[in-house]
């Protein structure tokens, strides 16, 4: 009663609850043995670092969060998921390639991708967060793999620019800022022209920057034409600015058919393909039972449109 008295009613019940949140996440990830299997993308099992129930009682909640998010994502944007993987399947993407991973966030497709790749083939997982990156590692160790190498920068268009963001540096967006707290960037082409990879897939998700990692990516797709993927909210941003960009290097561009449940309404994911690679072969699925393998089509149509 000391304590509740202390704090508030609605305090109290705030952390009781974020208590039960937490015990029941821990108690999910027990039943899977923490264990994540990406179902669309060849039954790809992944590992993750195990948390005690008095780990969880104490306070070990921060990889208990990502353990969380991780194990969520075989089941978000499966649409995306599953035509990427039928590329590499078909060898539409060349799987002796490399990938750019750029917003890597959790590692989820890092990880993931780096079982698609042979020989030496590298994913190149890219975040600003130590944190993100770390628990990437530690998945990466605990899963045997050795194929993907860690940036922590932040990208922009040229190397130098000074940035900031909002809120925490996990998850968050960049702008431009003359202040003296800042980050500096890097551009994609001053990462990959030092390495020699060459690349197959570049995938960018960085909250409304997507137009400056392109624009610093350009000697990289002029090189080697890989397939771009990237994220818009196409009632906040303006699209047309990255679609003409990319066009520009003779890209044609597609919408990934699938809403995001979980994800801003307006959220959506898409393809760039270089034009003189024509159109993967891409398994059809019968749109009306889409949401018995989790896909939420934004659309009546083919899993890509063409914009």
């Amino acid at each position: 009663m000391h304590i509740i008295k202390n704090l508030g009613l609605f305090e109290f019940l705030k952390i009781i609850l974020n208590r039960v949140e937490k015990l029941y996440k821990y108690h999910y990830l027990k039943n899977t043995d923490f264990s994540v299997n990406f179902l669309y993308e060849g039954d790809i099992i992944i590992k993750l670092p195990k948390v005690t129930f008095w780990q969880t009682i104490i306070g070990r909640w921060d990889i208990l969060k990502k353990n969380s998010d991780f194990a969520s994502r075989p089941t978000s944007e499966v649409l995306l998921r599953k035509t990427i993987f039928e590329m590499y399947q078909s060898g539409y993407i060349c799987s002796q390639l490399s990938i750019i991973d750029i917003g890597c966030w959790i590692a989820d497709n890092s990880i993931v991708w780096s079982k698609l790749l042979s020989n030496n083939g590298i994913v190149f997982a890219i975040d600003p967060s130590s944190k993100n990156l770390n628990f990437g590692k530690m998945i990466a160790k605990l899963n045997n793999i050795e194929n993907i190498k860690w940036v922590q920068a932040v990208c922009a268009e040229r190397d130098g620019i000074r940035l900031d963001f909002d809120g925490s540096i996990d998850h968050t967006s960049f702008y431009r800022t003359t202040s003296n707290n800042y980050l500096v960037s890097k551009s994609i082409d001053s990462i990959i022209l030092d390495t020699s990879s060459a690349i197959g897939l570049l995938h960018i998700d960085v909250e409304g920057f997507e137009l400056s990692v392109l624009k610093g990516s350009e000697e990289v797709i002029v090189r080697d034409r890989p397939v771009i993927t990237f994220e818009q909210h196409i009632s906040k941003e303006n699209l047309e600015l990255i679609t003409e960009h990319i066009k520009s290097y003779d890209y044609r561009i597609f919408m990934i058919n699938e809403i995001l449940p979980g994800n801003a309404l307006d959220c959506r994911n898409f393809l760039a393909l270089p034009r003189e690679k024509g159109l993967p072969s891409l398994k059809k699925f019968e749109q009306s039972n889409g949401r018995d393998i989790d896909i939420y089509s934004a659309t009546i149509g083919p899993a890509i449109i063409e914009i």
